[in-house]
């Protein structure tokens, strides 16, 4: 029973992963144009007034303006809330298109939040 009941996590996860790889050539393209610009990576006020443009409908985000972000209090306040819609935790029930999603949009928020942290603002 116990070896029956790993062959199926395991055959759930080799379709988990096959799933997640479609899903990453579909949507690699679309990801990279919001995360980065000539090769290089955009700083955490301009992901965060974009996201609205990469993140499904009925996420929970409200769309943000530039001039909403310009004073760091604010900009560390929009990384939050935009961190809880996206955070890995927040997102175990969804598909794994918007799974993928998150997942890319936490990491790319998180590595600006480094460097906006930084002083590279």
């Amino acid at each position: 029973k116990a070896l029956f009941e790993l062959r199926n996590r395991e055959a759930a996860k080799a379709n988990a992963d096959a799933e997640e790889d479609l899903v990453r050539q579909r949507l690699e393209p679309k990801l990279k144009a919001w995360s980065e610009e000539h090769g290089q990576k955009k700083q955490l006020r301009a992901l965060l007034a974009n996201l609205h443009t990469i993140l499904w409908e009925g996420s929970g985000w409200k769309q943000v303006s530039l001039a909403d972000v310009l004073d760091d209090g604010k900009v560390k306040r929009v990384y939050h809330k935009a961190s809880r819609v996206v955070h890995p935790d927040k997102t175990l029930n969804l598909d794994a298109e918007k799974k993928f999603v998150a997942k890319r949009v936490f990491d790319a928020l998180t590595q600006a939040k480094v460097a906006f942290d930084e002083g590279t603002r």
